[in-house]
Order: structure tokens, then C-alpha cells, then sequence
């Protein structure tokens, strides 16, 4: 039997946004296929939390480096981004957190639509919230207490709920793990009705040059499939870029540069927002209690664990004063970015080393914890730009982090919150013998 060539839609990326894409509208009777370029892959690997840190780095996830980055004495950065039917849902930690409301009323009003805003999305919010089964995790970790304490002892409030609209202080950590497996979004959205094409790349958009209508796709074999209404570009914050410059969408000189012809000149790739996150390890006083992964007796004490992520608390705070860094970035203060309330850094206490393969190798044996740090609201501003017209190339991806003072004091802002809540309250001391950074690193003490 030939196989079907024509649809109504055709996905091009079987990640997150395409899951639901094709899902939503598979089920309202149109004819839909999806084409991502990894595998379909509900291995324990992917399906277990406890194995999520092992997804780093692996075959199932792109890989990415960044060019060499200036403000961090030119190194290459690691960008991640999943690379199998559900993308990064099937790759990451499962963290189910909300930003400020204030985030989502500013976008309301930038484009001048309330539906935007923070209650115009509470519909939404619930129906995502029900369909991926958001959970608060309710397992008795023995380090709980001491890290509630320490953490009111260094002066951050406590949070009943962080995903009612403010985040800030510290809150118990909801998940989207269910039963203790994974929901990545090709189970959690039903694509019954969809055709799937794993292991298959597009490699262009087809677009009528007349009408500046996409009229289908052709992949890297050389099919040709046509969509009789759309094609939707679902390919991530990498790829999406590189796939239009590859078609012809895309700053005329850069395409001409590589000798594509243009269809479109648009700032595409341009404009680029990242957050980067660096991660503070911690050496326990007492490992023989069975604080961490990898003692035998946290098993014992923790007997779900293997449900979900070894993680209480999540902190989300603001920038004490952002004057300084908002002036030298030349950034109003009326911007959205700086306006109060907001949440500038985030992080979050892992009863296990993650983040850091090199260090995680020997260190999985109950004696460290760790603390990755991420800075929200990014103000450095990148770019994706091609480095070939070969679309199985990684582009070129410059975030250019940390070009803005208000980045770093954000990353400062969460450093000194975690070192202040470990090592200089009582309750912290009592539990952590000293900040240990992995082989070849300098502590920042």
C-alpha cells in the first residue's frame, strides 16, 4: 500500500509543543502528522526519576554547545534539548513550577490582550495542571526539616503555594511524575489519531514563493509530504530557527552568505533569551545517617523515593535592590523585567550530586548534596545563526550569557542565599561539613 503523502497538518518537531499540536488537532478531526528526527523511547531511563540525571549527555538528547562565551572566560556551554518523541518532557527532571503573575500580566499588556494575563490563563493552567496529574511531593526526605529551618533562619519566608501566581520564598517542589514514572507528552496527550514519523528529519519547508505560503515539507531522505492547510514548526528554540533560515526565512544577508535563496528577510535567530544555571555541591557532616542517594539507609528512611525527585524545597527570589544593575544595563525602572514583584533567581536542594557527570560519578554514595542555580528573567540577549546549510549540523548558538549585570546579580543573588542558608544558620551547620566543588574546580568561599 502507497504511503500517505498529504495531510491537513503536518508538525514538523515531536517535542513538547508538537505533542499537543498534533494532538489537539488529530482529535478535532483533522488529519495530522508529526515527523521528529529521535526515536520513541519509554525505556526506564526515560520513565524513571531516578534516572533522569543520567539523560545528560546521552543519545537522547541533542547536545548542543555554545560558542565560546566572553563573559565567561570563553567557554562552551552545554545547552540540552531532547531529542526523541516529546522532546525535552521526556528528558528533563519533571519540576512543574509557575512564573510570577506579574509575568504573565506584563505579557497581556504588551500585546494588548488580557487573556495573556495570569487570571485570563487560569482555564488553561487547570486543564494542563489535570492532564499531566501535577503532584506536590509528600515523601518524608530526613533532611526536610533541618533545610526548613535553615532556610528560615537565613531569612527566606515560607510559601504554601508557589504556583498561585507568586513564587517568591520557599515552597514544596510539585512534579509531573505520576505513580513514579515519568508523563512525557507524547503519552500524557493522546496521539492515537496522528501518524508519527520517528527518526526522520525535516530538512526544508516547502513555501509557494508567490503567496509566502508553506505548502509542505521535504525530509532528509528526499519524501515530500503536502499539508492541504498548515505546516507547524514545532522544533525547539534551536532548530525552529535553524529549519526557517534553512527554507529561506531569515536575515537576507546571513542566508546569502550561505547562498540560500531568499523568501522572506525577517530577524530570524536573532534576539535569542537563555538562562543559565551553575550548580554548589556539599559534603554531608553525617553521611551514616542516610541523608542522600546512595546511602543504604536513606532506602531505609525514604522508602518512595524512587516516586519522584529527592528534592523538598524550592526557592524562588527576588533581587534586593536592582537599581545598581538595572542603571549600568541602561534598563528603565518601570521595565518588567525589574519591576516589583519579582523573581529573579531560583533554587532547589537535590539530596543527590546533579548537574555535573564528572563530579556524579564517584560521588554517589550518600555523602553530598547539591544546589543548581538558575537565573530567571534573562536580560543578555543572543543569537542563532547557521553554520552550514547541512540541517543535520548543530547552528550556531551564541546566548551570549551574562553580557548583563543584571544576569550576574541574579546568579549572585542565589549564591549567596544558598551559602547563607548552608553554611551560616545553625540548622545548616548542623547538617553540612563544608561547600565541595568538583575535581579541577576552586570552592568560591
Amino acid at each position: 500500500m502507497d504511503q500517505k503523502t498529504s495531510f491537513d497538518y503536518l508538525v514538523a518537531g515531536g517535542g513538547t509543543a508538537g505533542c499537543v499540536m498534533a494532538s489537539r488537532l488529530s482529535q478535532a478531526g483533522f488529519s495530522v502528522a508529526v515527523f521528529e528526527a529521535g526515536p520513541e523511547n519509554y525505556s526506564d531511563q526515560v520513565m524513571s526519576p531516578l534516572a533522569a540525571p543520567t539523560l545528560l549527555g546521552s543519545p537522547l538528547e541533542y547536545n548542543y554547545l555554545s560558542k565560546e562565551q566572553p563573559h565567561l572566560a570563553n567557554r562552551r556551554v552545554p545547552n540540552a534539548g531532547g531529542r526523541l518523541l516529546s522532546g525535552s518532557s521526556g528528558v528533563n527532571y519533571a519540576n512543574w513550577t509557575k512564573c510570577h503573575a506579574a509575568d504573565y500580566d506584563a505579557w497581556a499588556t504588551f500585546v494588548g490582550d488580557e487573556q495573556w494575563s495570569f487570571a485570563g490563563l487560569a482555564k488553561s493552567f487547570d486543564k494542563v495542571d489535570k492532564t499531566m496529574c501535577v503532584t506536590v511531593g509528600d515523601r518524608l526526605y530526613p533532611l526536610k526539616d533541618p533545610l526548613w529551618n535553615a532556610l528560615l533562619e537565613s531569612g527566606v519566608s515560607y510559601n504554601a503555594d508557589a504556583n498561585d501566581g507568586n513564587p517568591l520564598g520557599f515552597a514544596t517542589l510539585s512534579e509531573d511524575w505520576k505513580d513514579g514514572r515519568r508523563q512525557p507528552a507524547s503519552q500524557a496527550y493522546d496521539l492515537t489519531k496522528a501518524q508519527i514519523f520517528t527518526g526522520t528529519i525535516v530538512k526544508k519547508i516547502l513555501i509557494d514563493n508567490s503567496t509566502k505560503t508553506a505548502t509542505g515539507i521535504e525530509l532528509l531522505d528526499g519524501r515530500i509530504f503536502e499539508a492541504a492547510k498548515e505546516v507547524v514548526i514545532c522544533c525547539g528554540s534551536i532548530k525552529t530557527p535553524q529549519l526557517l533560515m534553512l527554507s529561506g526565512i531569515g536575515p537576507a544577508k546571513h542566508l546569502d552568505s550561505h547562498g540560500i535563496s531568499v523568501i522572506e528577510d525577517l530577524p530570524v535567530g536573532e534576539n535569542l533569551h537563555d538562562h543559565l544555571s551553575a550548580t554548589l555541591y556539599f559534603k554531608l557532616k553525617h553521611p551514616e545517617q542516610g541523608l542522600a542517594i546512595g546511602s543504604a539507609r536513606f532506602s531505609e528512611k525514604v522508602p518512595n523515593f524512587r516516586e519522584g525527585n529527592p528534592v523538598d524545597w524550592i526557592v524562588t527570589l527576588p533581587i534586593p535592590d536592582t537599581s545598581p544593575a538595572s542603571k549600568a544595563d541602561g534598563i528603565p525602572v518601570d521595565s518588567p523585567l525589574v519591576a516589583k514583584p519579582r523573581g529573579h533567581a531560583e533554587f532547589f536542594v537535590s539530596y543527590a550530586p546533579i548537574a555535573a557527570p564528572a563530579f556524579f560519578d564517584y560521588s554517589l554514595a550518600g555523602t553530598h548534596i547539591s544546589t543548581p542555580i538558575l537565573g530567571l528573567l534573562p536580560v543578555s540577549r543572543g543569537s542563532i545563526t547557521l553554520a552550514s546549510t547541512d540541517v543535520t549540523a548543530d547552528p550556531i548558538i551564541d546566548p551570549n550569557y551574562f553580557d548583563a549585570e543584571l544576569d550576574r546579580e541574579a546568579l549572585r543573588t542565589g549564591v549567596r542565599s544558598v551559602l547563607r542558608m548552608m553554611l551560616d544558620t545553625t540548622a545548616g551547620q548542623s547538617v553540612i561539613e563544608e561547600e565541595t566543588p568538583p575535581p579541577s574546580q576552586v570552592s568560591i568561599l
